[in-house]
């Protein structure tokens, strides 16, 4: 038990690098000088190379093991953090992106692997509730530390700060995380290729819902920033609502909710929870001002609460332990492609319309309607 609790702790450093950056990367671009459109590339830029890192991660933590991936990642993310403080231009930027979306792309096929390896098949669930309450603690912290520390300091102090728990991280897993892996699924790490991971029909809805949750938080990342600023507000005042949908969702996996997760199927709970993340994005669009935006942050933590947990236990129930890496390397590749989908599709939004919610809102409806129909398919080739 002990040894799962570091563990989860390790998940809050991996995700904590992804939500402190949320409220300040897209004011940090503008500051050098990026357009609107611009701004939203470099958000994407991290995206875009985290997909190669999620994909050498899952592929490295079969063959290498769980937490020998886990090392490597830590290790790269402590150097490449530090770059962003001596970044002078866009171009320079976009290249820092490109490393440091790439290290921290090893990080979680490997975690997440090391989670379903060590629970037990009907405790999967509820494992994959607590990585939530893990996500949902650096969806807090992550960007009220980040929105409070750029606007008392300076953005090059989140890095600075951010490279130093990387630091931690990296003694953390060296010195208290043992391999789950065995040496027989190591061996035989490469039976089930890319491929059949790639086009089996079960993980396919897992897929779908990673790609359209983080189309969904690509653009909360580049947009909200652009919102409050419509409205007045600083910076800061973004971090703190993005922290509310942490503290919603980790009220889902924590309490007396999360028996959700036991008693409906995995589909209809990702199904529900896309749902409410599509309407939340319609909504916000017309937000009048901060206190209902707030309300929309409780909406949307509901949404993710219900998807995140549920699409991470297909992809445990529905992969081995030879092929579970590659599994999760793919799983994290449709994540960091959303959330590339999501930065571009809503800089386009944001420069036609102002904001880009609503049309954002209307794609993931869309996502949600390819996502029911591929269960409809699973559902009519089940014995």
């Amino acid at each position: 038990m002990k040894s799962k609790i570091i563990l989860y702790l390790v998940i809050v450093i991996c995700f904590l690098d992804l939500f402190i950056q949320l409220p300040i990367i897209t004011p940090f671009a503008l500051e050098l000088g990026a357009s609107e459109f611009m701004a939203g590339i470099v958000v994407a830029m991290y995206s875009l190379f985290n997909m190669a890192g999620n994909m050498a991660g899952g592929y490295m933590s079969d063959k290498f093991g769980r937490r020998n991936t886990l090392l490597a990642g830590m290790i790269m993310q402590v150097f490449f953090v530090l770059i962003y403080t001596t970044t002078p231009s866009i171009a320079i930027l976009l290249a820092v992106r490109a490393v440091h979306g790439f290290s921290s792309g090893l990080l979680t096929p490997a975690a997440f692997s090391l989670i379903a390896d060590i629970s037990r098949r009907s405790a999967i669930g509820k494992s994959m509730a607590l990585t939530g309450v893990a996500i949902g603690t650096a969806a807090i912290l992550g960007p009220a530390a980040g929105g409070i520390i750029s606007s008392a300091v300076s953005y090059e102090m989140v890095y600075y700060i951010l490279s130093g728990v990387y630091v931690f991280g990296t003694v953390l897993t060296f010195f208290a995380i043992k391999e789950s892996s065995t040496d027989d699924s190591r061996t035989h790490h490469a039976a089930t290729p890319f491929k059949d991971l790639l086009l089996r029909p079960a993980l396919n809805v897992a897929y779908i819902s990673s790609f359209t949750l983080m189309i969904a938080q690509g653009t909360l990342a580049f947009g909200l920033p652009i919102k409050t600023g419509l409205l007045g507000l600083e910076s800061s005042m973004t971090g703190i609502m993005l922290s509310v949908f942490g503290i919603t969702a980790i009220v889902v996996f924590a309490s007396p909710v999360n028996k959700v997760f036991s008693l409906y199927k995995s589909e209809s709970l990702v199904a529900a929870g896309i749902l409410i993340l599509s309407v939340s994005m319609m909504i916000l669009h017309f937000a009048p001002s901060p206190a209902f935006i707030f309300i929309v942050m409780v909406l949307y933590g509901f949404g993710f609460g219900f998807v995140f947990p549920s699409m991470n236990k297909i992809i445990a129930e529905h992969s081995a332990m030879n092929e579970r890496g590659k599994a999760n390397g793919i799983f994290y590749s449709y994540f960091s492609l959303g959330s590339v989908a999501g930065s571009v599709i809503a800089g386009y939004f944001a420069a036609v319309f102002s904001l880009p919610f609503l049309g954002i809102g209307i794609i993931t409806l869309v996502m949600l309607m390819i996502l029911m129909f591929v269960r409809w398919r699973l559902d009519m080739n089940r014995p």
